[in-house]
């Protein structure tokens, strides 16, 4: 037998009530004070039910408990403020990468600038005035006996010797600036103890680094002629001078080179660096090839002309350098030299 005298039905929702509590919407309930942002009868504080703003979540049916929740007032998302933000941001990332274009840009712009200033320039002093920038690149290149050939004309100078090298320069200016007519050379002067022990090879180099001085004018950009030491040790010295005659369109290059004796001062001739014979000018022809991809001029002399050529004083070039002996003469097109490693002194 069964007690019923605790059932009855809900008169709000109709459901079954139990010890006068609805076990539906849960009429008849005893209400707990409320605080904090929620209490929850349910020990998980898992609310089945949320509700926005102060009210009541409710789950459950017949069999089961009910569930009382109070939400403190729920913060709607403030979209717009959202929406703001993210606008903001795009705007910034936006202007960020423009600002980030335009400073490409304008540095493209300036290195396209520099660079055609700088092909400007080099093409300029290229054509009228030899590589004027080039001449002051000392040390670029450092010769060493190592090298299977002597790469390009550099001073080679030394500190740890008896004597020591000072330089000289020389120049002409016109009195009107639109005259672009000039003469400039360098040279060295040797020195031991500020005595004028070498005054006979100190002459010989001015005279050799001068000698263009009373003709420049006679080209349209004038003459400048610029002194290597290619080579120094206490026995001998060589100077290379590199003459360069700027004319309207085209500058044109001659080298002249001394090789002296230290203790005599006594100039050293071809000759006496090697041996002038057509084995050296078929060697000279096959350097040549390696050396310099074989010059066109060069590479069309027999054995005999090549000889006659590197005999002459007026075209022959000798100089010692680290690397080795070089031998070259000067031709209408310039001049042309090779290095010759086992004559290396």
């Amino acid at each position: 037998m069964s007690d019923n005298s605790n059932f009855n039905f809900c008169p709000h929702c109709g459901a079954l009530m139990q010890n006068g509590v609805c076990q539906s919407c849960g009429r008849g309930a005893r209400r707990n004070p409320l605080s904090g942002d929620y209490y929850a009868q349910n020990p998980n504080e898992q609310p089945q039910m949320q509700q926005g703003g102060f009210g009541t979540g409710v789950s459950g049916g017949p069999g089961t408990g009910p569930i009382y929740l109070h939400a403190a007032p729920v913060k709607q998302k403030n979209h717009t403020a959202v929406i703001v933000i993210s606008v903001v941001a795009g705007v910034v990332l936006i202007l960020t990468l423009l600002v980030i274009a335009m400073i490409a840009i304008v540095n493209s712009a300036q290195g396209s600038t520099q660079n055609r200033r700088s092909d400007s320039y080099d093409d300029f002093y290229d054509d009228y005035y030899g590589d004027y920038d080039d001449e002051y690149d000392y040390g670029y290149y450092e010769p060493d006996e190592s090298d299977p050939y002597y790469r390009e004309i550099v001073d080679c100078t030394r500190t740890d010797l008896d004597y020591a090298v000072q330089w000289a320069v020389e120049s002409v200016d016109p009195d009107n600036s639109e005259d672009e007519c000039t003469y400039y050379t360098t040279y060295p002067i040797l020195e031991e103890d500020g005595s004028d022990a070498f005054k006979t090879i100190n002459e010989k180099l001015r005279q050799e680094a001068v000698v263009y001085r009373e003709t420049y004018k006679d080209y349209e950009g004038g003459v400048s002629t610029f002194g290597y030491i290619t080579f120094m040790d206490e026995e001998k010295i060589s100077v290379v001078f590199k003459h360069n005659f700027y004319k309207k369109n085209v500058t044109e290059v001659r080298l002249d080179a001394r090789t002296f004796r230290i203790d005599t001062q006594e100039e050293l001739t071809p000759e006496e660096m090697t041996e002038l014979d057509l084995d050296l000018a078929m060697r000279f022809q096959a350097q040549d090839k390696l050396q310099n991809e074989g010059v066109e001029y060069v590479q069309q002399l027999t054995g005999e002309e090549l000889l006659d050529i590197l005999k002459k004083p007026e075209q022959a070039v000798f100089f010692y350098t680290p690397v080795g002996l070089e031998a070259g003469f000067n031709y209408d097109s310039g001049w042309v030299t090779v290095t010759l490693k086992e004559q290396a002194l």
